[in-house]
């Protein structure tokens, strides 16, 4: 708020009493200086906030000695024995304690899958943090939230594209993009995400590279460990048994016991018992669109979701934002009239006021005689 120089005009009114200016934060001796605003100033310390540092600079608040040590540890394991700065943002005591947890609580076995999910994340850092944009492939993105917080993934093999050398990179840029929005998109107390892969539409010949399927299971197991809920395959026919012979070796035991084969019913059964019904509706939609002639690719990507809470909260912020501007523009051009209208009076100084010198005696008796005569 100090790009709008609210303060600067008001200082010739506050001379020799405040010294107006923008306030220091978290110092509440000059949050008085804003109620001279009112009503003005008490919404503007509501919707002002301290400065966060920029995204990927602030550090990881890291207070247990486990989480410390394995975070140390994975540290030197990393090229130059470094954490960038993107990397550090990322290692929060909840991704920290992933690692620690899974390992039994032993920082060095911890710290060495640690180490392999932050080489990935710098290594796709562009697209993660979406300073580029990837080449959307498929159809694969988060489809919906259930009622428990956790997203929902979707992909049809009916959208798939075959991975060659011209397009593998672009279909494990878009995978990445939608696995980091899954995990953004994760309420507070939810466990994981569900994934539903759809295999309408299969075709053997379209799936004879293994590489999306391998950087999927690397994804899985180091960056996004322990983010899987639930996989449902849809509706698989008998020729994916060859991609599944491929995949289920390179899995643990835990996350291959959280896979589910399943018909489309009971995939939608399944959504509606841990989600709730409103996504339980919305997968069915999505599903059966795709077993018609136009099918449904979806057009939000990497997410279709919409925080509604924040873009009320994000409306109502410009709504009273706007409110300020008009107040504060009416209340400055009043203040700048009256800075014309003093302008005069300002060259005998700062709350100096003008000593009004009575006539002497003299000058009085001498107008009397003057008078008289």
């Amino acid at each position: 708020m100090a790009g709008l120089g609210f303060p600067t005009l008001l200082n010739p009114l506050s001379c020799c009493s405040v010294r107006c200016g923008r306030p220091e934060w978290g110092a509440s001796s000059k949050d008085d200086e804003w109620d001279g605003l009112e009503p003005a100033g008490s919404a503007l310390k509501r919707h002002c906030r301290k400065p966060t540092p920029a995204a990927g600079l602030a550090p990881a608040l890291l207070q247990d000695p486990g989480h410390v040590e394995t975070l140390r540890l994975a540290e030197q394991l990393l090229p130059n024995g470094l954490l960038t700065r993107w990397q550090r943002s990322w290692c929060t005591p909840e991704n920290i304690n992933r690692y620690y947890s899974g390992r039994g609580g032993n920082p060095a076995d911890a710290a060495g899958i640690l180490a392999k999910a932050l080489q990935w994340r710098e290594e796709y850092r562009e697209v993660l943090s979406g300073e580029r944009e990837p080449r959307w492939q498929t159809d694969l993105r988060v489809l919906a939230r259930g009622d428990d917080g956790c997203p929902i993934i979707y992909g049809c093999f009916r959208f798939n594209v075959p991975a060659t050398a011209a397009t593998t990179t672009h279909i494990v840029e878009h995978m990445a993009a939608v696995m980091e929005a899954a995990s953004r998109a994760r309420r507070p107390g939810a466990t994981g995400a569900d994934n539903i892969m759809d295999c309408h539409g299969y075709c053997v010949a379209d799936n004879l590279n293994p590489a999306p399927m391998l950087a999927l299971m690397k994804m899985a197991a180091q960056p996004y460990r322990d983010g899987l809920r639930t996989a449902m395959i849809v509706d698989a026919p008998r020729s994916f048994s060859l991609l599944w012979r491929v995949a289920a070796p390179l899995l643990s035991e835990k996350t291959r016991n959280k896979i589910r084969f399943v018909s489309k019913a009971e995939a939608v059964e399944l959504v509606a018992s841990q989600s709730g019904e409103k996504t339980a509706a919305i997968v069915d939609r999505v599903m059966s669109l795709n077993r018609e002639v136009a099918g449904c690719r979806g057009s939000s990507f990497p997410s279709e979701l919409r925080d509604d809470d924040e873009d009320a909260e994000e409306e109502e912020g410009r709504v009273i934002l706007r409110s300020l501007s008009r107040k504060l523009t009416r209340d400055l051009s009043g203040v700048q009239s009256v800075v014309r209208e003093s302008s005069l009076k300002s060259r005998l100084g700062c709350c100096r006021r003008r000593r009004i010198v009575p006539p002497s005696s003299t000058s009085s008796h001498g107008s009397g005689k003057e008078h008289a005569n």
